[in-house]
């Protein structure tokens, strides 16, 4: 049987994060994934989509957002967050230093460093004036 790719496309804005997480999380129960993985899905969906609200777009202008997914394999869900906002490739963003004290820690950085904590495969292009971000999430990891 054929995989099938579903997407959701929404305006950018933080109102829209319940139902691409509702949307995300149906990939992740048609891959099967168990209750953690599903619970690391919705900090990774958070944590991307946050990104693209508050910085993809001018305040006064949102775009869309685009989430794609597709299941491979029992157990593996693959996705996309794909916008046409501004150009910012996260896996260049430096890791944050975790041995610093809570408080001489700079502000932002943990969203992407959980995404690449818990995303494999992991990927960025832009691409026609897209920013497209893919990742996986399987039962195993």
């Amino acid at each position: 049987m054929p995989e099938t790719e579903l997407s959701l496309t929404l305006i950018a804005k933080i109102e829209s994060l319940e139902a691409f997480t509702q949307f995300a999380r149906q990939g992740g129960l048609q891959a099967a994934l168990p209750a953690e993985r599903l619970n690391e899905l919705d900090l990774l969906i958070e944590e991307i989509l946050m990104n693209v609200f508050r910085y993809g777009y001018p305040p006064s202008e949102p775009g869309t957002v685009s989430v794609s997914y597709r299941v491979p394999a029992p157990g593996e869900l693959l996705l996309e967050v794909a916008d046409q906002g501004r150009e910012f490739n996260p896996l260049n963003k430096a890791m944050p230093d975790l041995t610093l004290d809570l408080e001489d820690r700079p502000i932002g950085g943990l969203g992407i460093f959980l995404v690449k904590q818990y995303a494999e495969p992991l990927d960025y292009r832009r691409e026609q004036g897209w920013n497209r971000l893919t990742f996986g999430i399987s039962a195993d990891a």
